[in-house]
């Protein structure tokens, strides 16, 4: 049975009968690859529910409305709601699979057309950015949603970024996030024995198996974890970082939130420390090295270690 909202079959029905037309059973079924006791249900619901006029005509064999004069409510939701929603519709053009996106934009186009907001002139002035977003083969996004709803197991061909070797998964997935305005797939990877993070990016092929996700693996608290420590990467007891931005930067690290839990400390001369915890270092070396000389690693050495050495290889280069 198709998952489209129902609110989305409502609307095909009543512009259909609106325009004069007649509708049988068997074109609502196939519109929408519903079945037939479906698709009665649904007629019944909106004769029921919105009082619509719909009659079964023999003359035309098929419904029709018997007033034509009949309006689906006009507004399902506020206008307050409609605006958060059309926010909503923005960031859904971060969904890598067209076909998926292409949905999402049908609907909110029908729920646009039965407001009197300018909703199209309020979409023109609200963008949303990405810089290197990595592109995603088409159908993995969507199989994997379709997977977490199932709760079964893929397997997944999966190319490392590094030295370009493709290798075979069995990956339970368990949680998509989006990171920087790319894709990630964290789930249990059978092979490796632990979780794993899987950028969508690199997915040559996926394949939806028949196993079933253990409900052991389902309970692994991902979520939590990624809130835990700074950044995408949560694998390794937390360390304590201590970065110190001098007055330069701090002028603008200081209205920002580099992790929820964060410490920020101030100093007379203008610069600030800002203390959290970090599972690995790769991903904060790269962002405090973006800031130049105007921060340093107070704490860890290994961290301030790391980004010495890293800026010396630079330097060398240059």
């Amino acid at each position: 049975m198709s998952k489209r909202l129902a609110f989305e079959r409502y609307l095909w029905v009543h512009n259909r009968l609106k325009r004069g037309g007649r509708m049988s059973l068997s074109d609502f079924m196939a519109a929408f690859e519903i079945s037939r006791r479906q698709a009665a249900r649904d007629i019944e619901f909106m004769r029921d529910f919105f009082r619509a006029p719909i009659a079964y005509s023999a003359l035309d064999r098929g419904y029709v409305y018997a007033d034509d004069t009949f309006e689906l409510p006009g507004l399902w939701i506020s206008e307050e709601e409609l605006v958060a929603l059309l926010v909503t519709k923005r960031l859904a053009t971060v969904i890598p699979d067209e076909s998926a996106r292409t949905r999402v934009f049908r609907f909110f186009d029908q729920v646009n057309a039965r407001t009197g907001l300018d909703m199209r002139e309020l979409e023109n002035r609200i963008s949303l950015k990405n810089t290197r977003v990595d592109r995603v083969r088409g159908g993995v996004f969507s199989t994997v949603v379709y997977a977490m709803g199932r709760r079964r197991k893929l397997c997944l061909r999966y190319r490392s970024p590094w030295v370009g070797k493709e290798t075979e998964r069995l990956v339970a997935p368990l949680h998509l996030l989006l990171y920087m305005g790319n894709w990630h797939l964290l789930g249990y990877c059978e092979t490796r024995r632990g979780v794993r993070d899987f950028v969508l990016s690199r997915i040559v092929s996926l394949e939806l198996t028949d196993q079933s996700i253990s409900d052991e693996q389902w309970r692994i608290p991902i979520a939590a974890q990624l809130e835990r420590n700074y950044g995408i990467f949560f694998d390794g007891p937390p360390v304590a970082v201590r970065l110190r931005f001098f007055p330069r930067a701090a002028a603008l690290v200081r209205d920002q939130v580099w992790y929820p839990g964060q410490q920020l400390t101030e100093s007379r001369d203008g610069s600030i420390d800002l203390s959290f915890p970090v599972a690995d270092f790769r991903e904060i070396a790269g962002d405090v090295l973006r800031f130049g000389a105007d921060v340093e690693v107070i704490a860890p050495a290994e961290l301030r270690d790391l980004v010495a050495k890293t800026a010396a290889a630079i330097a060398k280069k240059y």
